[in-house]
């Protein structure tokens, strides 16, 4: 079984979420997310969903040193401070 991955990554005008595997379509998609953390969340919930209907998916934000997995536990750290 393949593993979803969802990218969370700036592109100059704000937080996109999008597929690692395809570039990012700015043209005619969503507004992007102002605030980085409002995307992770969506888009670990987007992941939640994917895991309930029997796929696997991991999430992943684009830093100034590379990809970084997120995991559920660094959402509840950033919402708990």
């Amino acid at each position: 079984m393949t593993t979803v991955k969802i990218l969370v990554k700036h592109d100059g005008a704000g937080w996109r979420i999008a597929s690692a595997e395809k570039d990012l379509d700015t043209s005619g998609g969503p507004r992007p997310y102002t605030q980085r953390d409002e995307a992770i969340s969506d888009a670990l919930f987007a992941a939640r969903m994917l895991r309930a209907m029997g796929e696997n998916a991991s999430v992943f934000v684009e830093n100034s040193d590379g990809l970084r997995l997120v995991g559920e536990e660094d959402v509840q750290f950033w919402r708990s401070h």
